[in-house]
């Protein structure tokens, strides 16, 4: 199968807190630093067995950035020209993309062609290998290393074939770290009282140790990722989950009849920086994310006639999908923004603060869920349009990436 490896790499211009309407991620490359972690993925690719084509993507996290983005990532990817079949994706091309889709007639699709978000970046993942004809997409991050020379060979075992029936969409594949195997770093916060997500991840995580090869699971990780053409032409990422989207991903290929199985034999390793922003960062688009995602999943459930808001789900996702989530998140935000240690939270000279922290997380509370309500139905007429777009496209496009 013709594949192609597909890595999105973000770059900023600012170490602190993003602009209002900047694009939100964990730790994109700051363009005036020295680190970045794209030429040591690339160069972990060139001892690859088998035949691929590498795509890279170059992300910036807005727009007025475009030129400086490009610059650097050329910079970078130039010593790579000759030991990887290699092509970049820039925003100009973006440009040049949408233009081609509107002189086509695909205005309404094109609207939704983006470099915004982690949603809109991974369907350009799958996009831009769809329309130059490639079989399987294998997604990777800037900030991982491939360690095993037969790395593409284990996703293309099972990957377009069929499983109890259904045909393999999609193969996850896992991450490891240095140091500690594929469990994530736990720590005694006190708002793990309530949102401990590593420690539920790491639970869900001991499907790893199973004695089959493949098998259903909860999670998939967007850096180790094999999505096979038929499913990238009938699912697309959803543009307005704020992240997640890549276990977000598998659930709507399975509502979709796709099987997306774990294969406990692909792994890759991720060595990311330290993220820039603190646990409130990443706990805010997580009250968004998991507010929406648990709105959509019940709309999808009754148009489909299929469930996945179960126990299948449990301990990752699902703790966060449950009724109760609307309690969890506001006595996580108070915990967060009192910061207090655990033996402090019910001193008599904390009460005084829990109105005040209440209020806050409150706001948050109520923003959130007004946003999965007025944009949970969206995914639905995108994934329709997306369907039916991508099947009128199939040898009418021919979208020869240069490099």
């Amino acid at each position: 199968m013709r594949t192609a490896i597909v890595i999105p790499t973000y770059w900023t211009d600012r170490a602190e807190k993003p602009q209002l309407g900047e694009a939100i991620y964990d730790h994109p490359t700051v363009l005036d630093e020295s680190f970045e972690t794209l030429s040591r993925c690339l160069e972990s690719l060139t001892k690859l067995k088998g035949g691929f084509e590498v795509l890279v993507l170059a992300v910036p996290t807005r727009m007025s950035l475009a030129g400086r983005v490009e610059k650097r990532v050329g910079e970078i990817v130039k010593p790579f020209r000759g030991k990887l079949n290699l092509k970049v994706f820039y925003p100009s091309d973006l440009r040049r993309l949408k233009r081609r889709l509107e002189k086509e007639d695909f205005t309404r699709f094109s609207s939704y062609v983006s470099m915004h978000g982690y949603g809109n970046v991974r369907n350009l993942c799958l996009l831009l290998p769809y329309l130059s004809g490639f079989d399987v997409a294998v997604l990777l991050d800037d900030d991982e290393l491939v360690t095993d020379r037969e790395f593409l060979e284990k996703p293309l075992e099972s990957i377009g074939k069929k499983w109890k029936g259904k045909l393999v969409g999609g193969v996850a594949g896992y991450y490891v770290y240095k140091g500690r195997g594929y469990r994530l770093k736990e720590t005694e916060a006190v708002w793990n009282l309530s949102w401990n997500k590593a420690a539920l991840m790491n639970e869900a995580f001991k499907i790893l140790e199973s004695r089959r090869r493949l098998n259903p699971a909860s999670f998939a990780f967007g850096g180790c990722m094999a999505v096979h053409r038929r499913l990238m032409e009938k699912v697309a990422f959803d543009p307005w989950i704020t992240r997640g989207e890549d276990i977000d991903y598998l659930l709507c290929a399975r509502l979709y009849g796709f099987e997306f199985l774990l294969d406990n034999r692909w792994s890759i390793l991720h060595d990311p920086p330290p993220k820039r922003r603190g646990f409130w960062g990443e706990f805010e688009q997580d009250v968004y994310r998991f507010l929406y995602q648990r709105e959509k999943l019940r709309l999808l459930e009754k148009k489909l006639e299929k469930c996945i808001l179960d126990e299948r789900l449990d301990p990752f996702p699902g703790y966060f999908l449950k009724d109760d989530l609307e309690g969890k998140i506001l006595v996580t935000g108070v915990l967060a923004v009192l910061g207090l240690k655990r033996e402090e939270l019910f001193h008599a000279k904390s009460l005084s603060q829990l109105v005040k922290a209440f209020r806050e997380v409150e706001v948050l509370l109520r923003k959130a869920e007004k946003y999965a309500f007025e944009n949970a139905g969206r995914y639905l007429g995108f994934q329709r349009l997306w369907a039916e777009t991508l099947r009128k496209m199939e040898g009418e496009i021919e979208l020869p990436l240069e490099e």
